[in-house]
This record gives C-alpha cells, sequence and structure tokens, in this order.
C-alpha cells in the first residue's frame, strides 16, 4: 500500500470531487428546465481543494466507458506528482509517479481515508445515474446522508463548475470540467 501522505490525499480529494457528479448544459434549454447529469466518460479538467488547513489543485483525465470499469489520472504542477485510480468492478488499483507499480486497495482502506463514495459509484454519476441517496434540493443542489454525514453536490453549468462539500470534514472540492 502505498504510504505517502501527498498521494493519499490526492486520492481522497478526487474521490470526494468526483462525487459531486457534472451536467452537461441544456442545448435546446430554458433556464427552467432542471439540470441534467452528465454523460461525461472522458474528460480533462482542474480541481481545487479547500480543506480546513490547506489548500492545492491538480489536472485531471478521467476516463470511464461504464460505472464498473474506469480510471483517473491526477496530476499535481506545483511537485509534478501523479497519482493514477483505476477500477474493475470491485477491484481497486492506485499508483503514482513514486511507486509506479499497481497495489490495490479496497473499499474498506478508501473508507478509512475518508472518500464518501467509491469510484464504482462516482462513475455511475458522471454517467449520468444519481444514485437514489441523492435527493434533488432544487435544480443544481443534490444532497446525501448515505453515510451519516451531510454531502452536498452543486452544478453551474454556464461555468461548468462542480462543487462538494463534506459539510462534517470542512472540505469542498470544485471541479472544472474543460472537455
Amino acid at each position: 500500500m502505498i504510504q505517502s501522505a501527498s498521494c493519499t490525499t490526492l486520492i481522497i480529494t478526487l474521490l470526494l470531487s468526483l462525487s459531486s457528479c457534472a451536467t452537461r448544459p441544456d442545448n435546446q434549454g430554458t433556464a427552467n428546465m432542471p439540470a441534467s447529469i452528465g454523460p461525461y466518460s472522458d474528460f480533462s479538467g482542474r480541481l481545487i481543494v479547500i480543506e480546513p488547513k490547506r489548500r492545492w489543485q491538480v489536472l485531471l483525465k478521467w476516463q470511464t466507458e461504464t460505472a464498473e470499469q474506469g480510471k483517473v489520472r491526477l496530476t499535481h504542477a506545483a511537485t509534478n506528482r501523479v497519482v493514477e485510480l483505476q477500477w474493475q468492478h470491485e477491484h481497486i488499483q492506485v499508483r503514482d509517479n513514486e511507486h509506479p507499480d499497481w497495489q490495490i486497495i479496497g473499499q474498506q482502506k478508501l473508507t478509512e481515508l475518508g472518500i464518501v463514495l467509491p469510484p464504482q459509484q462516482l462513475a455511475s454519476i458522471l454517467l449520468g445515474n444519481m444514485p437514489a441517496h441523492f435527493k434533488r434540493k432544487n435544480d443544481n443542489t443534490w444532497e446525501s446522508r448515505q453515510t451519516g454525514d451531510l454531502i452536498r453536490l452543486h452544478w453551474q453549468a454556464k461555468r461548468q463548475k462542480l462543487s462538494m462539500t463534506d459539510l462534517k470534514h470542512g472540505r469542498q472540492a470544485t471541479l472544472f470540467i474543460q472537455q
């Protein structure tokens, strides 16, 4: 298992932020139409993370065709750190440029690290299938208490800006999707 705190933080933040999903603007559009979700199977973007004691940002590349299989690559430009996560069904692996061999990481370990949603569920959200435990609060905001903690997702279609807030832990991750 990779022991690097920086790698772990990148993985946690990515999964937290991606759990917030993404929506595509309505091309036929009216301002009164509810926001739709995805599908986003292949995109690049920028992830900005605000935690109680620090702030940082990474570039990311997300690729998945189904919720059961996918991968994501994070690049922290300031340190040249690259972290990759891939999954196939329940099998999840992680590696980085300091530890190039794929290492298995279990969902229990991800949960211990504070990851709100497993990558399979995040992929489902990004592919346009919002899990039933996320309840729509308005056209562009969803909330879930599945883990017992309040997780709020907010999408700003015009800016392609996706925010996820983990209220209990005081973390906010914002994803800017650039296709």
